[in-house]
């Protein structure tokens, strides 16, 4: 009863075969990964820098943007080379990675990606932010030296960037299917328009849990006459989530476009090498 009832709740068409050899589409969906993280590296390393140090009173925050520009556009090099991209390419690739090789294993078996896809994304980008916001925390800070993590903190991360993964995974399909019947708009504009304005309009209610989780860090005690963590969020909050939506825009919203074109192009040469009649072009 209860393994008919997981195989109807999960298969999406029972009825379609694999269109492709998995292996080699997983191969696709990893490189597809990288890519476009590489894309969206450069922005939003820059900016998640000029965050950390903002909050940690390091440096202000549209000071340290454009600093961040002038060394990627005069040493690309050391900008390249720098712990803050790699740390944020890494994160982005491994993310975008694990939701196309889930996305992929799902349609290979023929089951609805939704919630494997949101499950296998979350726990691959919570468990990278979380590693990136601690390595930025310590190399962004006043003190200059390595400070425990409020375990609060790692929660306040993670639920942001679990709010950031269903905005920018699960609902954007959902909501573009919802836009072309209520406008009768193309797919394609449809799809590109959720995909690049969910994930930056989740920031409006994820920013005051990251600026809690740096607060705590920054400050694990308020001292007596210093701003409270309430005042801390309400004096940021607006150009912290300004920020947060400047970084989130090319990081998974045009990074999701530059995704799903690659991985439509990298679907399309693996039919036109192994001679499979595309069924498709999910």
């Amino acid at each position: 009863f209860f393994s008919n009832g997981i195989n109807r709740m999960i298969s999406l068409h029972p009825h379609q075969q694999p269109e492709l050899p998995l292996l080699p589409n997983l191969g696709v969906q990893v490189v597809a990964g990288a890519l476009s993280a590489l894309s969206v590296a450069p922005a939003v390393s820059i900016v998640d820098k000029a965050i950390v140090s903002n909050a940690s009173g390091l440096e202000p925050l549209v000071p340290c943007l454009l600093n961040g520009v002038r060394t990627l556009l005069k040493n690309p090099v050391s900008f390249f080379k720098a712990p803050s991209f790699m740390l944020i390419w890494g994160v982005y690739g491994g993310t975008y990675a694990v939701a196309n090789s889930v996305q992929a294993i799902c349609d290979h078996r023929g089951y609805d990606p939704t919630y494997p896809k949101f499950a296998a994304s979350s726990c691959a980008n919570v468990s990278l932010s979380v590693l990136k916001d601690k390595a930025f925390a310590r190399m962004f800070s006043t003190s200059g030296e390595a400070k425990p993590m409020h375990p609060l903190s790692y929660g306040m991360f993670a639920g942001r960037d679990s709010l950031t993964i269903l905005a920018s995974f699960t609902l954007p399909p959902k909501l573009a299917k919802a836009a072309k019947e209520a406008t009768g708009l193309s797919d394609t504009m449809c799809e590109n328009t959720a995909q690049l304005v969910t994930p930056c309009a989740m920031q409006i209610l994820s920013t005051p849990g990251h600026l809690y989780g740096l607060d705590l860090y920054n400050r694990p005690v308020v001292e007596a006459g210093g701003p409270s963590r309430a005042a801390f969020i309400r004096r940021e909050y607006v150009k912290t989530c300004a920020a947060r939506m400047a970084r989130i825009f090319p990081a998974f919203g045009v990074g999701g476009v530059v995704n799903a074109n690659v991985r439509r192009l990298g679907k399309q040469w693996l039919l036109s090498t192994s001679g499979t009649p595309a069924v498709s072009a999910n």
